[in-house]
């Protein structure tokens, strides 16, 4: 075993640039392969901490509203029963609350009163400002096309908003993160094993006649082999842990010093056992990218 460790260590002296390029290589491919993995699990976060709150709102007409189906103003008793009516025997509703201008007032008051920014907008609007409203939960928050057709062309219905379109730039920013990071990924991963394989290559052709001796001396193939291995072993655990260094990296300054701090509200976002989680995928999937190459390459060039 000792005798296996000095061939590892002569090896990597000698294929010094070899080895950082591969370790560089994999480091990059695992960090962007588990940028992916958490961009996926703060997706379904997101999806679930919005769950029913994926609503859409009817707003009622005002006095100022443009909509052909506000031409008498203010939305009356009876069109306000028939847009109630519509709510109640549309299949797609699972319920509905009303939401009155002073209820907007405040929700918008809690929201925007947390910056200079929006105290200043709040300072220029009052409840009146606010139509009267009814908050909409559907069965299926993806299928609002029937009830929104529905309602939207009802006297006294001044508008109809998707809170899930409104919400579709995150979700679209979520999904285009976690393409690109797996996609360049998996270019990466092909890279790595591809010079994995040309690094025992050329290992193996550096050292044949070394090898040859060896085989005529009756040195089985796992004490041939055992150098190999345990140089991408290595590798492999190095790369895998500056993945996990970037990854934690992000996490700490990104998600904890930004996005928890600035935009904490908007959803709930990846905590620390989630990034540890992912740190463990990645170095499993680090070990099967050194090692497997690394067994089928040297029963094909170490076969002298």
């Amino acid at each position: 075993m000792l005798t296996s460790w000095r061939e590892l260590f002569r090896s990597m002296a000698r294929n010094k640039s070899m080895s950082i390029s591969l370790v560089v290589t994999m480091s990059v491919s695992l960090l962007l392969a588990s940028l992916g993995l958490l961009m996926q699990m703060q997706a379904d976060r997101t999806e679930n901490f919005y769950g029913d709150k994926l609503q859409i709102q009817v707003n009622l007409c005002t006095d100022n509203s443009p909509a052909a189906t506000c031409v008498g103003g203010v939305a009356n008793d009876a069109q306000k029963a028939a847009v109630q009516e519509a709510l109640e025997t549309n299949s797609e509703v699972k319920s509905f609350e009303v939401r009155s201008p002073a209820d907007l007032f405040d929700r918008a008051r809690q929201t925007l009163g947390t910056s200079e920014t929006g105290r200043k907008q709040l300072e220029t609007i009052s409840p009146d400002s606010f139509p009267e409203s009814y908050l909409v939960t559907l069965n299926d928050p993806q299928e609002s096309a029937s009830i929104t057709s529905q309602v939207s062309g009802l006297d006294g219905v001044g508008s109809v908003t998707s809170l899930r379109e409104l919400l579709g730039p995150l979700f679209t920013f979520l999904d285009n993160m976690k393409f690109a990071a797996l996609g360049v990924s998996l270019l990466l991963i092909v890279a790595a094993i591809l010079q994995v394989s040309n690094t025992i290559r050329m290992t193996a052709f550096a050292r044949r006649r070394e090898i040859g001796i060896m085989r005529l001396v009756g040195a089985s193939s796992w004490h041939i082999q055992l150098p190999f291995v345990l140089e991408s072993l290595l590798a492999a655990l190095l790369s895998a842990a500056l993945a996990a260094l970037g990854l934690g990296a992000f996490v700490y300054f990104v998600v904890y010093r930004y996005l928890r701090t600035s935009l904490g509200e908007l959803t709930t976002w990846v905590r620390w056992n989630e990034a540890i989680f992912v740190m463990g995928i990645t170095t499993v999937l680090a070990l099967a990218l050194a090692l497997i190459p690394t067994l089928v390459m040297t029963r094909k060039y170490l076969d002298v």
